[in-house]
């Protein structure tokens, strides 16, 4: 399919520019969040800020290979006769297999412990957003995948790229944001791939707009907020039990 044009309705491109003004709502509450507020305070603790980061690459691990296997069962429901739509999706899913390792690397070289992190029980927010993927994913409108898609591959470029800023004036380490640099740039092209499938999947099939809407509003229920914050109160009891320590 390289090089080749598909034509989009003005409908389909009308709905992805709600799908983009929904999804800069979402990142207008990010920005007023406790957790975004503290990584963004030129004068937070960059004991506490990297202890957040630490616990947010733990949730990616725990979460990351739940939302890929959603997305892959997801494509394996789309319509059997339309490998020219399941291709791009596919390869486009095969790109972030190992991305929960990556972020799991990172958290090890912050401190974290490898073998509890791979035998814990992951939080409540992260079993919420793996099961919200998985029960879009097998038993919704498969199309409705590409709501939550959409917002995970819009946010993630946006946030990681300010945080590639934020970290720099804490003096993060630079050998642990591996996942972070990787994100900043990489989704970009991802999120644009989303906007482009979604404009033709909606020109060709109209009645996956409610379902695509329909999985962006569940995803967003979930992520990024509930997620920051157990990642937060892991950081502050963290750092709680440190200053006790040295006592």
């Amino acid at each position: 399919m390289k090089g080749r044009l598909f034509p989009v309705s003005t409908n389909a491109q009308a709905f992805v520019q709600k799908l983009e003004d929904k999804m800069q709502a979402v990142l207008a509450e990010v920005e007023q969040s406790e957790m975004y507020q503290l990584i963004a305070e030129p004068d937070t603790d960059p004991r506490l800020v990297a202890a957040i980061i630490k616990y947010i690459l733990l949730e990616v691990y725990s979460y990351g290979p739940h939302v890929t296997e959603a997305t892959f069962m997801a494509i394996s429901r789309l319509p059997k006769n339309r490998p020219d739509l399941m291709k791009p999706l596919i390869l486009h899913d095969l790109s972030e297999v190992d991305h929960g390792e990556m972020a799991l690397k990172d958290f090890v070289k912050l401190g974290g412990d490898e073998q509890w992190a791979r035998t814990r029980r992951m939080t409540p927010e992260s079993l919420a957003m793996a099961a919200t993927c998985r029960m879009i994913g097998q038993f919704e409108n498969p199309f409705a995948y590409l709501g939550y898609m959409h917002l995970f591959e819009g946010l993630t470029p946006i946030l990681t790229e300010r945080a590639q800023g934020f970290l720099a004036a804490k003096g993060f380490p630079k050998e642990a944001q591996a996942f972070i640099d990787e994100h900043a740039t990489e989704d970009i092209g991802h999120a644009q791939l989303m906007n482009n499938m979604i404009a033709r999947i909606v020109t060709e099939y109209p009645e996956a707009e409610a379902a695509i809407e329909y999985g962006f509003d569940c995803f967003a229920a979930v992520y990024p907020l509930p997620i920051w914050k157990a990642a937060l109160q892991h950081a502050q009891a963290e750092l709680t039990t440190d200053a006790y320590a040295t006592v």
